[in-house]
């Protein structure tokens, strides 16, 4: 028997929560490109109107002004799209459906050591997709670097910045995923069987003949 068979409930309860997380990964990965280019214009012209041809110089000059700067930033978004962010989250998002999925009812009837066993695997999954999609994102690129704002000097500066900030993103993902293994880690000793400490002959306990 196990002395404390409500940290294990409780468990399941936090991995059926952590279900629902993986599916709602997985619709975000699957929906967002699909979204965004659906309701995306396509070209400049569909939001400033027709290139104006008989307007002023300096109307003109705003207009490619902005044509550039929106098809930069139509760079930067089917970057991130053909870098395979989004495949690579929805992947991980299904595995961690599954494990979560099977973890539920596991820990909720009692077998300890496989529950905690799927949690692990499960916490192993999650920060291992959170190191590979901050890293392509990072790849990709913090921001758009656009040509209007003329970032050829500051580059260095962006770059290192991007480094840092990748850095403490990266930190950030393995505290938080240390408190998860350590969370499960509290649960695995508060459920341990307890053994019997008198399953060896002990003359102290011996009956008086």
């Amino acid at each position: 028997m196990t002395p404390n068979p409500w940290w294990l409930k409780g468990t399941s309860i936090f991995m059926a929560l952590m279900f629902l997380f993986s599916l709602a990964t997985i619709a975000s990965a699957l929906a967002t490109p699909k979204i965004v280019g659906a309701y995306w214009p396509g070209d400049w012209s569909e939001i400033a109107g027709e290139y104006p041809e008989n307007g002023t110089t300096e109307e003109k000059e705003e207009w490619k002004q902005g044509e550039t700067f929106w098809n930069e930033s139509i760079g930067y978004w089917e970057g991130l799209v053909d870098s395979g962010l989004f495949e690579i989250s929805a992947g991980f998002g299904f595995l961690m459906t599954l494990i979560s999925a099977a973890s539920v009812p596991i820990l909720w009837s009692g077998d300890r050591d496989l529950g905690l066993k799927l949690c692990y695997f499960w916490v192993s999954l999650l920060m291992i997709s959170q190191v590979i999609t901050t890293i392509i994102y990072y790849d990709v690129g913090f921001i758009p670097e656009y040509s209007e704002f003329d970032l050829e000097e500051d580059l260095n500066w962006l770059y290192l910045v991007e480094g840092v900030s990748l850095a403490l993103s990266l930190t950030q993902i393995v505290i938080c995923n240390s408190c998860l293994f350590a969370s499960i880690f509290v649960v695995s000793a508060r459920s341990k069987v307890t053994q019997n400490r008198y399953d060896l002959d002990s003359g102290f306990h011996r009956s008086e003949e």
